[in-house]
């Protein structure tokens, strides 16, 4: 077991005051506090070298996880155990085997290049020379990004910046590696290869992979298994693909007729199922039965000039589900 996670609650306490001068006499002489929870009871265990998606809209409390996680805050209560260790404690060992990778942080010193930064994490995690240069290489290769090793981090594309960040964060060989919104802001192009590369990484070293995005492409392609929190609380953990079904169990066909279909057959089309029909297309959206159900019919009535089913955008799907999460589940 990579990651053991229980009870975990996580509280803030937040100092209100009120707008203008009088407010802020007041708040001097009478301060008021109010309690936040940011986690609360969250249980979850995560399996060596599985890859986690972790959900949730923004200001869930996916990056405190993520923070707790690494040891970068103390817990109000609960326990975590990462490899065996306390993350807080943050002892040396735990520390060379876990890493982060902050999308909307930098890790790299800004007006130098990435290369020196790199030189900088060998230094810091003890990484041996001819381990460091077979890593390095390994990854910038796996990347492409060898011809900007030398470039100031700061004159680099946001893509070419987050390339660098995840190689500083996989030069020590970590086996648990957390990415938390590790594509945003970047192109289409810049994704794809971010995600590429997460899924061979994973592969081929069997490392533990937590990820939070927004792009559900990302998760799609990376995690067959997420841990959706809402307001703090816990509220799935399961197959992504089951969730999708479960928020929205259709698809789209659209079926082509070899000519215009008459009154009689529209007609009795439209009594039965929930679709339309302009000129010589058919379009529906449908749960799987009663698609089948369409198609038989539809076949026993025209043998069509074409036809194509469609899974319905996965990011139109999550959008209803966090219109209302608790619906789903």
């Amino acid at each position: 077991m990579a990651i053991q996670v229980n009870q975990l609650t996580k509280k803030f306490r937040i100092f209100k005051r009120e707008a203008g001068l009088q407010g802020a006499l007041r708040s001097f002489l009478h301060r008021q506090y109010e309690d936040f929870y940011a986690l609360r009871d969250i249980n979850l265990e995560i399996q060596s070298g599985e890859v986690l998606g972790i959900l949730g809209e923004n200001g869930a409390g996916k990056t405190t996880l993520i923070k707790l996680l690494v040891g970068l805050l103390h817990p109000t209560s609960g326990r975590v155990l990462i490899d065996g260790f306390t993350p807080w404690e943050r002892k040396n060992d735990f520390l060379r085997n876990i890493s982060i990778v902050m999308g909307q942080k930098n890790q790299l010193w800004w007006d130098i290049p990435a290369a020196e930064s790199f030189l900088l994490n060998q230094k810091i995690y003890g990484i041996e020379d001819k381990q460091f240069r077979k890593t390095l290489d390994e990854l910038v290769d796996l990347l492409d990004i060898s011809s900007k090793l030398n470039t100031q981090v700061r004159r680099l594309s946001l893509g070419e910046r987050m390339k660098m960040e995840i190689i500083a964060a996989l030069l020590h060989r970590p086996k648990i590696v957390l990415l938390d919104e590790p594509t945003i802001g970047l192109d289409v192009v810049s994704q794809s290869k971010i995600r590429d590369f997460v899924k061979f990484y994973n592969e081929k070293r069997g490392t533990t992979i937590l990820l939070t995005s927004h792009y559900m492409t990302d998760i799609q392609a990376l995690c067959k298994r997420v841990f959706v929190i809402h307001k703090g609380r816990a509220l799935y953990d399961g197959n992504f693909d089951i969730l999708v079904n479960r928020v929205n169990p259709s698809k789209k066909l659209t079926f082509e007729f070899p000519e215009h279909p008459s009154a009689a057959t529209i007609q009795k089309l439209e009594n039965n199922f929930a679709l339309r029909i302009e000129d010589r297309f058919l379009t529906a959206q449908l749960p799987d039965a009663e698609l089948n159900e369409l198609l038989v019919q539809l076949f026993n009535l025209h043998k069509p000039k074409s036809f194509s089913l469609e899974e319905l955008p996965v990011e139109e799907t999550m959008k209803a589900f966090f219109a209302d999460p608790e619906k789903f589940v």
